[in-house]
């Protein structure tokens, strides 16, 4: 008899192969109603479906991915993985599959089964294809910090403050990180835009010391216009704070900016008057040619004693109202102020200097003789004394017959003096008509006058004039390490004889290692001979022996931008712009059009983020 079960069995793959296939469209939409409801029960359905799509689609990229999401909803995390690779693999430049995978990763590392690198790497690729989409981002942060990958924490809580510019736990966390990796723009960002906020309570308080904190490294690191704005930024919250107005003032004394700083202090003052306030305040006032005002204010904090002052600020305070009687004029009234007061030692030399000036303009001969061979023997290496030793004997002690000779001489001094008293509070025109009045009166020809004419020429704007007065005292002292730096560096200013320069320049930083001017112009005389790497090492020395120095900074910028270091030449150039210097509003062009350049590349992911160089300890440097 036949077996008819055999039959049945040889004709069923034919029967089977007559069927119709499976819509696989109907299919992949009943998968997706069910995942839709969000139940585990349902997801686990859609699976099932999801399974026949892939069974008939195997190259579909969206059946894997759909599959792959069904199973994590149901709670299969493992099976949920083979899925989203393939997924991925389909479609290498899938936006979702890849957010999906990363997620997915995320999860399977917290559940233990998954390895947290690999997790951050397809995050960090999901990132890169879904720039906008915040858990990425988030989970992506969440897992750097557990993992201590502080560079991509950095970057995670960066994109994420963006994404949500009022998201506070963001910026703090771009702000930690950003300050244990020494990045420096962005531990600023984040610190500032957290100030824009009204502050209160516990929370309020820990920005206001993150701004505190940032402004004076700020300082230290010579950023002195973002110490500015970083105070500025601590006003709005504590408007009252008179520190916060003191230090706002001391930033743009100590950039030369004079008037904006006076109004500064002014509103210290008006909130809390203190002894250093009056005296700053003096010192601006001085600068700004209101010396009337300054002189009340020092014979002020004079009257009151200064208790509990150090002597050396007992000396500047002293110093300081002498000064500001001499350019007054008013010589009698230092001479009975000076000789009732009682000096401290750290500034004895230099009042003996100011009082022989005094005697000097009045014409008191004999007196200011006596007092000048004293400070002569007292005080060798002051200014005016200086260049009395510099006198042959016979034109400043020759008796009876040298007497008009000798008051000539004595004329002389008091007018290099004064030129030099002008110099220090920028009195530029005023300092060149003392110096070439002092050189009318005397053959004497003191190198130090000649470079405080030169220095005012220079200031004034005529350096073809001040090259004729250098070339003149490198006849008398051609040995001289300050007026070989000045020839030289006018020298590779004014487009003059490379080779000279840099001889000049070389010699006195030789006899001058630890001058921080003379090192700058080394620095600028490598660069313009080619010596670019030469010229950092330099220039970087330079700006460790004078961080507040404009013109260091502009010179490093410049060396460091000729090897494609954006983000330093960025940063130096940013310093520089704290000052007033002549041709600022180019450099100020320069640094917005490298600002747009980094960001281009920055953009293209070809710019590396901006690093800070960790300060160095400041060499003492010496007087220029």
């Amino acid at each position: 008899m036949l077996d008819r079960r055999f039959i049945a069995l040889a004709f069923a793959p034919a029967l089977l192969a007559q069927q119709p296939a499976e819509d696989v469209r109907a299919l992949f939409l009943r998968a997706r109603a069910l995942q839709l409801k969000g139940k585990p029960e349902d997801a686990k359905a859609a699976a099932a479906l999801y399974r026949r799509v892939v069974a008939q689609e195997p190259g579909s990229s969206e059946a894997h991915l759909r599959l792959s999401e069904s199973l994590r909803d149901s709670g299969e995390l493992e099976a949920a993985l083979a899925p989203a690779l393939r997924a991925v693999a389909l479609a290498p430049k899938g936006a979702e599959a890849a957010a999906h995978l990363g997620l997915l990763q995320y999860h399977r590392a917290k559940a233990g089964t998954g390895k947290p690198r690999e997790a951050m790497d397809a995050l960090s690729v999901a990132g890169a294809r879904l720039p906008a989409d915040i858990e990425v981002w988030y989970r992506l942060a969440e897992l750097s910090e557990q993992e201590k990958d502080e560079a991509l924490a950095l970057k995670a809580w960066s994109r994420l403050a963006r994404l949500r510019p009022s998201a506070q736990e963001a910026w703090e966390r771009v702000a930690f990180h950003a300050k244990a990796l020494g990045r420096y723009e962005a531990r600023r960002e984040a610190i500032l835009t957290l100030g824009q906020r009204r502050l209160g309570g516990p929370d309020g308080m820990r920005i206001l010391r993150l701004l505190e904190e940032l402004a004076r490294d700020q300082v230290e690191a010579s950023y002195l216009a973002h110490a500015e704005e970083t105070f500025l930024c601590l006003t709005r919250n504590l408007p009252e704070e008179a520190g916060l107005w003191e230090n706002i003032g001391l930033v743009r004394l100590q950039a030369q900016r004079w008037k904006e700083g006076l109004e500064a202090l002014d509103r210290a003052e008006a909130l809390k008057d203190s002894t250093r306030i009056g005296f700053n305040r003096a010192y601006a006032l001085l600068h700004l040619d209101r010396e009337a005002e300054a002189e009340a204010r020092l014979k002020a904090l004079l009257d009151e004693g200064l208790s509990g002052e150090t002597e050396l600020f007992k000396g500047q305070v002293a110093g300081l109202y002498a000064r500001a009687l001499l350019l007054q004029g008013k010589n009698e009234a230092f001479l009975a102020w000076e000789r009732g007061a009682t000096l401290p030692a750290p500034v004895k030399p230099e009042m003996a200097s100011l009082k022989v000036q005094a005697l000097l303009r009045l014409k008191k001969w004999e007196e200011a003789y006596a007092a000048l061979q004293e400070g002569v023997k007292a005080h060798p290496g002051g200014g005016l004394f200086r260049e009395a030793r510099a006198m042959p004997e016979k034109v400043l002690g020759g008796g009876f017959l040298h007497k008009r000779a000798r008051e000539k001489a004595l004329r002389h001094l008091e007018r290099s003096a004064t030129a030099q008293l002008h110099a220090e509070f920028e009195q530029w025109a005023l300092c060149l008509k003392a110096a070439q009045e002092a050189r009318a009166l005397s053959q004497a020809r003191a190198v130090d006058l000649l470079l405080l004419q030169a220095n005012a020429l220079d200031n004034l704007r005529k350096p073809k004039e001040s090259m004729l007065v250098l070339r003149e005292a490198q006849k008398l002292e051609p040995g001289n390490a300050t007026l070989q730096n000045n020839l030289g560096y006018l020298l590779l200013e004014q487009g003059g004889d490379l080779d000279e320069a840099g001889r000049l320049i070389e010699v006195a930083s030789r006899a001058q290692p630890k001058n921080a001017s003379i090192t700058d112009s080394l620095g600028w005389v490598q660069f313009k001979q080619g010596k670019v790497a030469e010229a950092e090492t330099t220039l970087r020395r330079a700006a460790t022996l004078n961080p507040y120095s404009a013109e260091v900074r502009k010179h490093l910028g410049e060396v460091l931008l000729a090897q494609g270091k954006l983000h330093e030449a960025a940063e130096q150039w940013e310093r520089a712009l704290a000052y007033p210097f002549p041709d600022r509003p180019v450099l100020e062009k320069r640094l917005a059009e490298l600002k747009v350049r980094i960001a281009k590349l920055e953009a293209e992911g070809n710019g590396p983020e901006a690093k800070v160089p960790p300060t160095e300890p400041v060499e003492e440097a010496e007087e220029d």
